[in-house]
């Protein structure tokens, strides 16, 4: 658990100056400043191939220290402990990215999230997405109640839509609507509504997640050994690094940029605010 001075130091990197109280308002604000102020990366694991460390100190020294970003493991696991130690009920949850697959078997655990109960209702919570993500927390519906014919609630966040739907016994996903001439991520499949993220309401424990975060961090398979990504939310779209391309979308507006690699540590420190140390910028230059 944090205590109150690094609790300060996290809502000072978030620029959040209100009073945190333990309601929905408060939780779905800080939701919003964490994808506004924390990017997603996995450059540790692509580029440096250092070990990822989950422990309360590493990602406290990574985060608010570093001031860096990291992929779902770090981030998300970060975020639940801070909620924590400010009071909330707040518990991890394993989940798979679909990314627009429509089959649960079509990928493996891959991705953790949070889920916070108020007032005796839970809400999936998600900062650390490679990709769209709510905005704020959704209220998860009674999966006892859910039949063939229940109509998805879409909720419009942030000018975009999301939804939670029952998928099978102990699982659900967060549906997204895409707005193709909107979206910064490409979408090969020809329909409006995707499936991003699946997840289940079972308990689970962070130890949970250390073979996880290692398989995820080394194999050669895995996406993130693969590929080098970055995302962040802006207050008037999104910022996204794959490779060497750099997109972002502004009020509606898409731009795309190849980049060279010694261009890298300026895109990542000025539109991500990923600050590199020296030997990590050199790395870049060759």
């Amino acid at each position: 658990m944090y205590n109150e001075q690094q609790i300060q130091a996290y809502l000072n990197r978030l620029h959040y100056n209100k009073e945190i109280t333990l309601t929905r308002e408060v939780l779905d604000e800080l939701i919003y400043a964490h994808q506004c102020s924390i990017p997603f990366e996995n450059l540790d694991v692509y580029d440096f191939q250092k070990e990822i460390s989950l422990t309360e100190e590493a990602l406290y020294d990574k985060f608010i220290v570093q001031r860096r970003g990291g992929y779902c493991f770090e981030t998300n696991g970060f975020f639940c402990v801070m909620l924590r130690s400010m009071g909330f009920d707040a518990r991890p949850c394993l989940c798979r990215v679909m990314f627009g697959l429509t089959e649960p078997s079509q990928n493996l655990f891959d991705h953790r999230a949070t889920i916070v109960t108020l007032d005796g209702k839970d809400y999936f919570c998600e900062v650390g997405l490679g990709g769209a993500m709510p905005p704020a927390s959704m209220k998860i519906p009674d999966q006892g109640l859910w039949t063939a014919d229940t109509e998805d609630v879409w909720l419009e966040m942030k000018g975009e839509e999301f939804s939670i739907r029952a998928i099978e016994p102990g699982w659900y996903g967060t549906m997204r609507r895409v707005r193709l001439n909107r979206d910064i991520y490409d979408d090969p499949m020809d329909r409006k509504e995707r499936l991003e993220v699946m997840f289940t309401t079972i308990a689970v424990h962070e130890m949970d997640f250390t073979s996880l975060n290692y398989y995820l961090s080394h194999a050669e398979k895995s996406l993130f050994r693969c590929q080098r990504i970055a995302n962040l939310r802006t207050e008037r779209g999104y910022r996204a690094l794959t490779g060497l391309v750099y997109r972002e979308v502004t009020d509606g507006i898409p731009r795309e940029q190849t980049l060279m690699p010694e261009e890298l540590p300026v895109i990542l420190k000025e539109n991500f605010g990923i600050e590199l140390t020296t030997e990590q910028i050199r790395y870049f230059a060759g």
